[in-house]
């Protein structure tokens, strides 16, 4: 541990360890043990994997799931001279072979990557050439499907550790329920002296909340809380419009405000970080897409003008208040409009039981291939059956760890673009074995570069595509070429017989879409949870500490400083407002839109859900009908859409004229990123909009 109090103090500049970080620190270096750190947003979770990767003589590998907090964590690590990269998306090809040569080279001391490069081809055949001498797994509540954010991606990450002979393992998050805590343990072996947690609860920060009927008068509050504050603020809200809107209206006020959101872009949105990291008393309104890397520790005030959909995120973004310890406001507002839209959210992600049926016989019925794995293009399928990807890879993740039919291994290529370097294909062209000939044999000339499809080229040789894919990564890896894959498929290993009948094939799709809807009511559940927490008959503060498991965090049960310690009372909320089903408004959505064959499409069509379906025929954004039944109860749109489907035996009819309409300014309750759809053999593509 010596040398572990020396990096600290001569590269990160602190005297001392904080919190329980020592004691994180020590069982990695000294037990060579596996640990959870759980602690709050700013409690210094990135100290003990970094601290710890500059006394190991390997590899630190970091697994986060955002490029930009990479990003900012490598800029960081570079400031203080230490060697570290990220290789993701956003590297050129010279980039990308530089930081694997460091890697390989043994100077590079961490390498942050995204989970999904866990299962990259050339990656993993990089792992197996370097000591991994700690895996450092952010953000690890994605791996339970207990938590709010669960990711398919996380599941792999423990079977990647065991396959790979890493050393040890720390993970790491700000957001674990005592159940998502489990899950996690469970997954890297970590016996109950592993987990390391601090409570949430921060005396310096003071939760309020307040009850407004519109945005009007939530602004009316908003003005005096911004022009009162003595520091930096952040306000968060639900919809890129939103954010648009509330800074529009703050600057007759005089308060001038920044707009941050998914939707603008990467230049805008640095500039806006940039400026705010370095102001002392600036202001971003700011969908969830902020916050996330924000490290300043001056922050007085964070408003949640509309509410945060779960506690999960609720305590991850008030944590940015008030990291130096001083005194610093939240603000969370209940409004019963806001509601509708959040739901949407919890929607969102349910495709319809005959889609999910027609995906499924895809799956069932696809002959394997010489290997005897299954592949799969997920965009593609995501086009034709309107699932979202994300909902798509959860489909994939029940079938491996419900059902037991397949498991997901390596995904492959099937286009390499071949940039040969120097004398690179000189070297290419003197071997003669029988790989490299075929390789060469169907190379296609673009310009001064080659493409590959190694699809093809296994076809006509009779050589297995992984050797094909193996000697060209090979071949980049010792500097004779640079490449760029394409055209990804998911790849799954066959553990028995996929089921064959109509009849078990319904009887499976509808297991999972039932699991779908359950998914959707535990997102309502936790829509209730935050009201319940901001309503209840109690310290807020100490209810907080309570869902996280730490129920005597606060002394006394009592912070001193929220709106129940201050005023003695509850808040009185109402909750949403729904109104009546309007058969008018049922009839302008069929007009608009003539499919009959998914009552589903149509409620989320009229409530407002993106799906890739939706777009493509545009029936969302782009609509005027699109959103018009928001403030209706969604299963009642269901039914109501169903019986107006019943009648014409759930047959398309011939549409009506569509007014031409302005395209919104923002998109909805999609949770990926932007894309671009094209129509597929039914008629359906994929454009998912982001909040």
């Amino acid at each position: 541990m010596e040398k572990a109090h020396q990096i600290l103090n001569d590269v990160f500049g602190f005297s001392s360890f904080r919190l329980s970080q020592e004691a994180v620190i020590s069982r990695l270096l000294v037990n060579n043990e596996n640990a959870l750190v759980v602690f709050p947003t700013g409690g210094g979770k990135s100290l003990t994997y970094q601290v710890p990767a500059l006394c190991l003589d390997g590899l630190t590998l970091v697994v986060s799931p955002l490029i930009a907090l990479m990003k900012d964590q490598v800029d960081a690590l570079a400031n203080r001279g230490v060697k570290a990269a990220n290789l993701d998306s956003t590297l050129n090809s010279d980039q990308a072979a530089f930081v694997k040569q460091e890697v390989l080279n043994g100077s590079l001391k961490m390498l942050y990557v995204a989970p999904e490069r866990l299962n990259n081809e050339g990656f993993i055949n990089m792992m197996s050439r370097v000591t991994i001498s700690l895996l450092a797994v952010d953000e690890a509540h994605c791996i339970s499907q207990w938590g709010a954010s669960f990711r398919p991606e996380y599941l792999k990450i423990a079977r990647f550790a065991v396959e790979h002979n890493v050393e040890r393992v720390l993970c790491l998050t700000a957001t674990a329920t005592p159940t998502v805590s489990d899950d996690i343990c469970k997954s890297f072996f970590i016996n109950k002296e592993g987990i390391f947690r601090t409570p949430v609860f921060r005396p310096n920060l003071s939760l309020n909340v307040e009850v407004a009927d519109s945005l009007q008068t939530k602004l009316d509050r908003l003005v005096p809380l911004l022009k009162g504050c003595t520091g930096p603020t952040i306000v968060y809200v639900t919809l890129q419009r939103h954010a648009e809107e509330v800074v529009n209206q703050l600057r007759p006020h005089g308060i001038q405000a920044a707009v941050y959101h998914a939707g603008l872009p990467n230049e805008q949105r640095a500039k806006v970080q940039s400026d705010f990291m370095e102001s002392e008393s600036g202001i971003v309104v700011c969908t969830i897409a902020f916050g996330m890397g924000i490290d300043k520790a001056n922050i007085r005030q964070i408003v949640h003008l509309y509410m945060p959909k779960t506690l999960e995120n609720y305590s991850q973004e008030v944590g940015r208040a008030g990291r130096d310890g001083l005194p610093s406001a939240c603000v969370m507002f209940l409004s019963p409009p806001d509601i509708p839209i959040l739901e949407g959210f919890c929607r969102g992600d349910t495709c319809s039981e005959k889609d999910l049926q027609l995906w499924l016989q895809e799956v069932a019925l696809r002959e394997p291939a010489k290997d005897g794995t299954l592949d799969f293009n997920h965009y593609k399928q995501g086009r034709e059956y309107d699932i979202r990807p994300n909902v798509l890879n959860l489909c994939y993740a029940q079938l491996e760890l419900d059902y037991g039919y397949l498991r997901a291994i390596t995904p492959f290529y099937s286009v390499y673009e071949i940039n040969p370097r120097s004398n690179g294909w000189a070297s290419i062209a003197a071997n003669k074995s029988a790989i490299a000939a075929a390789i060469r044999a169907h190379c296609r000339p673009k310009g001064a570069k080659y493409e590959i499809d190694v699809v093809l080229a296994a076809a006509a040789t009779g050589i297995d595509r992984i050797d094909l894919a193996k000697q060209i990564s090979n071949w980049e890896l010792d500097g004779l070429i640079d490449t760029k894959a394409s055209q990804v498929r998911a790849r799954y290993a066959i553990l028995k017989a996929l089921p064959k009948t109509t009849e078990e094939i319904k009887t499976i799709a509808g297991e999972m879409f039932s699991r779908m809807l359950k998914r959707e009511e535990e997102g309502i559940e936790k829509l209730r949870q935050v009201i319940e927490f901001a309503t209840d008959d109690d310290c807020l503060a100490h209810n907080l500490a309570k869902y996280f498991g730490d129920s005597d965090a606060v002394p006394d049960g009592m912070c001193q400083r929220c709106t129940f310690c201050t005023t003695g009372e509850s808040m009185e909320f109402s909750g949403r407002t729904t109104t009546p089903v309007d058969h008018a408004q049922i009839q302008a959505i069929l007009r608009a839109c003539p499919e009959r064959d998914d009552p589903r499409l149509l409620a989320r069509m009229a409530f407002g859900i993106t799906s890739p379906r939706l777009t493509l025929n545009k029936w969302s954004t782009a609509n005027p009908m699109f959103g018009s039944m928001v403030t209706m109860d969604f299963n009642a749109l269901i039914a109501a859409f169903d019986s107006e489907c019943k009648k014409v035996g759930y047959q398309k009819v011939e549409s009506s004229p569509i007014p031409t309409a302005t395209k919104r300014s923002y998109t909805t309750y999609s949770s990926g990123s932007r894309g671009r759809g094209s129509a597929s053999t039914r008629g359906r593509g994929s454009k998912r909009g982001r909040y």
